[in-house]
């Protein structure tokens, strides 16, 4: 299959006020229930790039020819036949991937989502079943809380020995909201692991070529 990109996408970025925006100026179907979903579908040759973040509407994306498509905290969301040259999910629960292609995929802290006889290259579907993402993610995490552990006891000791200057304040506060935020990520990652893993059936492995600037032929 030869897929041409045009360097130029359109970006969208999809939230449940902009979604229903765009359905009443292309008359996309669907009510954004569960047994109506709101259908973007066949936007002919048009490439696009998508941002998607919604809760509480059920959405199906339909062939497309999609540059990058970036899913962030959200639920009940179908791909399907669709050309995915960059994809990344963050975060995102009940999502179903179903015969599309995907030269690209990042994905972390995603669970319950069906990937569905998808065509995908070698590399990418080994970081995709082995969680590479989420794991390197979940590595940096203990890296960067011993840092904040550290600049916090350098600012603690400072104060102790009296010794207050600007850097010390610096370290301090730096420490302590390092660690904030390392022990919230370490929250989501423990929290993730205790909902349903993801599902990966029927894959197709492909190779890639690069033809031209603007051409990707899948093999």
């Amino acid at each position: 299959m030869l897929k041409i990109l045009n360097k130029k996408s359109i970006k969208y970025k999809l939230r449940r006020r902009s979604i229903e925006n765009l359905k009443n100026i292309l008359g996309f179907k669907g009510e954004g229930t569960k047994d109506s979903p709101i259908v973007i579908d066949d936007l002919g040759d048009v490439t696009v790039e998508i941002s998607l973040f919604i809760e509480g509407i059920y959405l199906i994306l339909k062939n497309l020819t999609i540059s990058k498509l970036s899913i962030a905290g959200s639920q009940n969301v179908v791909i399907e036949e669709c050309f995915i040259a960059n994809l990344e999910t963050r975060q995102c629960r009940n999502l179903i991937f179903r015969s599309n292609t995907i030269l690209s995929i990042k994905q972390t802290l995603c669970r319950n989502c069906i990937y569905e006889n998808n065509s995908i290259l070698q590399k990418e579907y080994n970081r995709l079943i082995n969680n590479t993402h989420e794991r390197r993610e979940f590595v940096s995490i203990w890296f960067l809380l011993g840092i904040g552990m550290l600049f916090a006891h350098i600012g603690i000791s400072s104060l102790l020995a009296l010794y207050i200057n600007y850097v010390s304040i610096v370290m301090l506060f730096s420490g302590i909201s390092l660690l904030i935020a390392m022990i919230y990520m370490l929250t989501l990652h423990f929290l993730a692991n205790k909902i349903p893993k993801n599902e990966y059936v029927d894959f197709d492995i492909q190779e890639l070529e690069v033809v031209s600037n603007a051409s990707i032929k899948v093999i």
